[in-house]
């Protein structure tokens, strides 16, 4: 089973002395052009303005800061999934007193248009919190999921789905399989994945990529509901 955990005493602490990044898996590893990992800012710290040239999604693991884009400033709070346009310079900030850490992922290559149906287009940023009420129930009522952002809007040649996962205490997910793999990462809780016949215990923090047309499911053995954020994984359009 293909699995990491972020871990601070293995990231790369860049220039700045503020900034560390931990990247998940490498485009060859999740079979698509998937750039992706954690980056966490020191309390009280800023980043340096950057751009890309492709959508970025940033979804908070915890703390709480501003992402500052272009002029604008919006508030990132704990399980704030985030889209920022293609070509938009952005920075964050730390205004919290722990460290701020967050999920990052970049589809590659970009598309003709990148800009189309991006809703971040205009304002530079999209902001969606988590919302339980916006939960759906999927696989017989064992797993429920929300999508912050449709299809669409997260753009790229290929149409990648992205979205909260919870599992109840005590509930086994359905055993099932999608034609595309997946990234689960967990942010808060603890289980077993089951992926084809390997089990693993996992927990916030930890990352398991689960490969095309394999049956898998969570196995939730404590009390507390987990929760993840998944990414859908379409095969391909690896660098040459």
């Amino acid at each position: 089973m293909l699995k990491t955990t972020f871990d601070k005493a293995n990231a790369e602490l860049l220039e700045d002395g503020a900034t560390y990044l931990h990247p998940i898996f490498t485009p060859a590893q999740v079979g698509a052009n998937l750039h992706h990992g954690w980056a966490q800012l020191k309390a009280g710290a800023s980043m340096a303005a950057h751009r890309h040239d492709a959508a970025e999604l940033v979804v908070a693991y915890e703390g709480r800061g501003q992402l500052h884009v272009g002029d604008a400033a919006s508030a990132v709070e704990e399980f704030d999934a985030l889209l920022i346009a293609p070509g938009a310079d952005h920075a964050f900030t730390n205004t919290g007193v722990d460290d701020l850490t967050v999920l990052w992922a970049i589809w590659k290559p970009v598309s003709p248009d990148p800009l189309r149906g991006c809703p971040a287009a205009h304002a530079g940023v999209a902001r969606v919190p988590f919302e339980r009420s916006r939960l759906k129930p999927a696989h017989l009522n064992t797993f429920y999921h929300f999508e912050p952002f449709s299809t669409e809007e997260m753009g790229g040649p290929a149409r990648f789905t992205t979205g909260w996962g919870v599992v109840g205490g005590g509930v086994a997910s359905e055993l099932h399989k999608h034609p595309t793999g997946e990234l689960y990462v967990f942010f808060r809780g603890a289980t077993v994945q089951q992926v084809g016949l390997e089990c693993a215990a996992v927990k916030a923090g930890d990352a398991v990529m689960v490969p095309a047309d394999t049956m898998h499911n969570l196995l939730n053995y404590t009390d507390d509901e987990v929760l993840l954020y998944w990414i859908e994984v379409i095969p391909g359009s690896l660098p040459g």
